[in-house]
């Protein structure tokens, strides 16, 4: 079997390859860049340039499509990257002529917040998205799901992703260790997790087991925790005292989003906190998921917060 993998050099692409690679997958690449990944063939391409995408996906039995934008200054540049992009892709895969599945890595802010913990977000909801992100990622939904009869397709959504030196997790870890968080978010809304490793063997499943077919998923562990709770365990893990955490009310969140959206602006680089992500930590409700769907389709287990993260860190 041939897969390409577009995001492959990011935080869940390279474990994805390596796993794929490891059961005797040919693997390949995507890039917007010609820096190589290691011993997997990687290809520059136009994402941009159906043409090239569709001489570079000729061979290929499955597309995993893992790029996306999660920062960005604007609506536009998260359309893109999410799903301008994604059209190109599944535009490129009809033309291929040998594609026979597209795996599309979703997010939970494709769907919206959970407005109850007794009663969480799952596949039978109304998606009511609340950030620039989480609706270009529907609108990349939308796309994938325009795939001829003859490629089925696999959407996953997945919660806040950890296990390794992600961008986001490792700047929270940066400052656990410095004894202080912020909480993004109401104190008491809770948020599901899913370990890297958890998501990778998820993704595999979705290319492999026929019952996934033509079919949207969340994947996460079935607990759920507060921002706190996180932070307390993630502490834990790492050997370090818990850190004082501050609660801020909405208007300095905004502020602050508003301050580091206007620096990245001026000096043209991607903000870590910005309005998109404010608007999804002011959001009503919580950041939570149910996976019932996809476990009790793949029997697939998922670590606790807590084994994950003693994995993430063991020492």
């Amino acid at each position: 079997m041939k897969a390409i993998i577009t995001g492959g050099s990011g935080f869940v692409g390279k474990r994805l390859a390596k796993a794929l690679t490891d059961k005797g997958w040919e693997v390949v690449i995507f890039s917007r860049s010609n820096k190589n990944s290691g011993t997997i063939k990687t290809v520059k391409v136009n994402y941009f340039d159906i043409d090239d995408l569709t001489k570079n996906l000729e061979g290929a039995d499955v597309i995993f499509h893992l790029a996306a934008v999660l920062f960005a200054n604007n609506k536009q540049e998260f359309e893109k990257g999410n799903a301008s992009l994604t059209a190109n892709l599944v535009e490129a895969a009809k033309r291929a002529k040998t594609v026979k599945h597209f795996v599309y890595q979703s997010s939970l802010a494709a769907a919206g917040p959970s407005k109850n913990i007794n009663d969480l977000i799952d596949e039978t909801c109304t998606c009511a998205p609340v950030s620039d992100y989480g609706k270009t990622k529907l609108m990349g939904e939308v796309e994938v799901k325009k795939l001829p009869p003859q490629i089925s397709y696999t959407i996953l959504r997945a919660p806040t992703v950890y296990g390794g030196a992600e961008a986001g997790v490792s700047k929270i870890s940066a400052w656990v260790n410095r004894g202080l968080m912020v909480n993004p978010s109401k104190k008491d809304m809770y948020f599901s997790f899913v370990y890297v490793g958890d998501l990778v063997d998820a993704l595999i499943l979705a290319a492999t087991n026929e019952k996934t077919k033509n079919e949207t998923f969340f994947i996460s562990e079935q607990t759920i925790y507060t921002w706190e709770d996180f932070i307390n365990k993630l502490a834990l893990a790492m050997g370090v005292k818990k850190p004082v955490i501050l609660n801020l009310p909405s208007f300095l969140l905004k502020f602050a989003g508003f301050c580091y959206g206007t620096i990245a602006k001026i000096t043209h680089t991607v903000p870590a906190l910005n309005y998109d992500k404010v608007a999804e930590a002011i959001a009503p409700g919580h950041w939570a998921c149910s996976s019932k769907k996809w476990v009790n389709l793949t029997n697939q287990k998922f670590l606790s917060l807590d084994d994950g993260l003693k994995e993430t860190y063991k020492r």
